[in-house]
């Protein structure tokens, strides 16, 4: 009888992707994280994670194959860990790395080892395990402003001026003979600690000066974190990174990846024009994450106009398809009627986070019907793909969609509540042969709107969610500190 070990390795290495993938893109994630989980937090991929682990102890040969998948992400925490990571045979398969330079603080070594900080070592040391890592895609630093020249120097080392290298051809797609500014989708700079009162007004200093030079050379980033919630963001300090951005240059046929944006703490000036300067410096941004942008942590907005009018110049994003906004709480109906605004204000949004009155945050999908009708509902397990599906394709999401997800998949699920579904050249008829339907909300529905949903249709899918479980899939609980919890299950 055929056992384990005549399978072959691709077999094998199959099962262990399927068991578990440390990059692994859930829905839970792209909407906590924003890109894949920094850390299994979650019961269900912890125990994948010690299942995958547990199968490669049964052999030699699995063992293999099963290395492939648990260094595809590993964490840095230590002087130590760095040096020995470019040492190891498995630095070909590492595609995401957590540095966190809390590492070359004197409290983090030994005293029989203590030294002044070189800024030149720190980046030499940097340098050589990042060029040993081949297929490196997604990078995230934990710094702060002691960490800049370190920073500054490393990315000057890594990542050559254009006119020192040949652009890359457009046909090639070895990642091995790709530079790190071609390879990265990827890029964080997230805040270990605030810096001393006034350090930047005495430094003359941006709180992101150390990335401008990745941020202008990787033309294939799609995604970027600046974090700096234990400080307040200077709006200067944001744009000139996006700046660099707006400043990448493709290789010939080609154009630089569209951006998702993660903006983590209070901005000044936030209501006060920033996202008019955002705008007019930066235009490619597929999704946009504001995580508290207010230097209270929470603000109850009885006035939703106000809140529109501090979102209006999002509608000049032409690409924009999610956004996220926090510190600003909702009531759940009110919720709902600004996720119906924002969809019809910005034609390419599918996606809206907002706060809840308990400071969870509940997404909403924009399903769009016929002509300019859209039809806002609290999102359940697999829409976020669905609906990107539906913009990839150039398509707008229908309501059909909808119904076909519910029956596929095995844990969808709207809330209770219902939704709502209006349109601009539509009313709510009052005549006695119009038939209407009022949903929780307060909405009407009618055969005669434009859009023209059947009772019978809304009813199936009421009927369809009673049986399932009583969990709002279309609520997160609010995104985790990345500097409270565990970074990664992986460490080198």
């Amino acid at each position: 009888m055929p056992t384990l070990l005549d399978l072959p390795r691709e077999v094998i290495r199959a099962i262990a992707v399927h068991i578990y993938d440390p990059l692994e893109l859930t829905q839970q994630d792209r909407l906590t994280w924003g890109i894949f989980s920094t850390v299994d937090m979650h019961e269900e991929r912890q125990d994948a994670l010690f299942s995958l682990i547990a199968l490669g102890d049964t052999c030699r040969k699995v063992r293999r194959e099963v290395r492939v998948i648990l260094f595809r992400c590993i964490r840095i925490p230590t002087v130590w860990h760095a040096y020995e990571a470019a040492k190891y045979d498995w630095a070909p398969f590492v595609r995401s790395i957590i540095i966190d330079l809390t590492m070359f603080d004197l409290d983090e070594v030994p005293r029989n080892e203590r030294r002044p900080r070189s800024c030149w070592h720190e980046s030499a040391l940097l340098s050589r395990m990042i060029n040993a890592l081949p297929c490196l895609q997604h990078i995230s630093f934990f710094a702060d402003a002691s960490d800049d020249s370190t920073l500054s120097l490393l990315f000057a080392s890594i990542i050559d001026h254009p006119s020192r290298h040949a652009r890359p051809q457009p046909d090639d797609e070895a990642y091995e003979r790709q530079p790190i500014a071609t390879r990265l989708k990827s890029f964080g700079w997230r805040q270990r600690a605030a810096p001393p009162s006034e350090f930047r007004t005495f430094s003359q200093t941006s709180t992101f000066v150390s990335t401008m030079h990745v941020l202008r050379h990787a033309h294939n980033l799609s995604f970027l974190v600046l974090d700096a919630d234990m400080d307040e963001m200077g709006s200067s300090d944001i744009l000139t990174a996006v700046r660099e951005l707006a400043k990448r240059e493709a290789p010939l046929g080609q154009e630089p990846a569209k951006v998702s944006l993660m903006l983590c703490g209070p901005i000044a000036g936030w209501e006060d024009g920033f996202l008019d300067q955002l705008v007019d410096t930066f235009r490619d941004i597929r999704e946009l994450f504001l995580d508290r942008p207010l230097k209270k942590l929470i603000r109850a907005v009885n006035d939703e106009n106000e809140f529109i009018n501090v979102l209006a110049p999002l509608q000049a994003l032409p690409y924009l398809q999610l956004v996220q906004v926090g510190s600003y709480t909702f009531s759940l109906e009110t919720q709902q009627d600004i996720a119906l605004r924002l969809a019809y204000m910005c034609p390419s949004l599918v996606v809206i986070g907002l706060l809840g009155s308990e400071g969870d945050t509940t997404w909403w999908g924009a399903w769009r019907g016929a002509g300019d009708a859209v039809y806002i509902r609290p999102m359940g397990d697999g829409h976020l793909f669905l609906l990107e599906d539906c913009a990839r394709a150039s398509r707008r999401p229908s309501l059909a969609g909808i119904e076909e997800l519910i029956s596929k998949s095995r844990r969808a699920s709207f809330a209770s509540e219902g939704g709502i579904v209006r349109s601009r050249r539509s009313s709510v008829g009052t005549d006695e042969g119009s038939r209407s339907r009022r949903s929780s909300f307060g909405s009407m529905v009618t055969d005669d709107d434009p859009v023209r949903v059947k009772r019978s249709f809304l009813a199936s899918i009421d009927d369809k969610l009673r049986p399932l479980s009583a969990i709002d899939p279309g609520k997160s609980s609010p995104r985790p500190s990345p500097r409270r919890t565990p970074i990664s299950p992986h460490h080198v």
